[in-house]
Formats: structure tokens, C-alpha cells, sequence
């Protein structure tokens, strides 16, 4: 008898994106840093009239290099673990059997 005819396989994945949720999932957790929260209020706050303390177009520009850092960093995090979850998947093992 198969020791694992109830499993579908016996991958291991660690990976937090796909290609599809990479954008959504990554705005929505770089959302959840009060840091980045609060630059884009002062960035929305510029662009009314009455607050504003230079142009407003230049006050979007720090939080979006910050915010495509931390994207390229996570994407490249991401892609290491599929790498490493791929080379592990794929090595041989041995099984036990009385």
C-alpha cells in the first residue's frame, strides 16, 4: 500500500505571490506600514490649495520611489524562495516502508 494515497502531492511552497496577486497583495501589505500611510497623507494634503508648501506633483514623488523599492525588493525575495521551493520539490527521497 501507498503511504500517501491520501495526498495529492507533498510539495512545499513558500512563495506569497503569483504573477496575478504579485500587485494587489504587495500594495495591500505595504498599506499596512503607518510610514507609508502617513507619506501619502502629506502628499494628499499638498494638493489642496490652502496647505500646500510646493508643487503637489513633487510630493508624490518620495513615496513612490520608497513604495517600487520595497516592491522590487519583495518581488526579487519572492522569486528566490520559488527558485529555492523548486530545487527542493524536485530532489529525491526516500521512503520508508516496513
Amino acid at each position: 500500500e501507498n503511504p500517501n494515497r491520501y495526498y495529492d502531492s507533498n510539495k512545499i511552497k513558500t512563495t506569497k505571490y503569483t504573477i496575478l496577486t504579485f500587485l494587489p497583495k504587495n500594495i495591500y501589505e505595504q498599506f499596512h506600514r503607518f510610514a507609508n500611510i502617513y507619506f501619502v497623507v502629506i502628499a494628499l494634503m499638498n494638493f489642496v490649495p490652502v496647505l500646500n508648501a510646493f508643487q503637489p506633483e513633487v510630493s508624490v514623488i518620495p513615496i513612490c520611489v520608497i513604495m517600487a523599492i520595497t516592491s522590487i525588493k519583495d518581488a526579487w525575495e519572492d522569486f528566490r524562495r520559488y527558485k529555492l521551493d523548486k530545487e527542493i520539490n524536485h530532489m529525491g527521497c526516500y521512503i520508508y516502508s516496513r
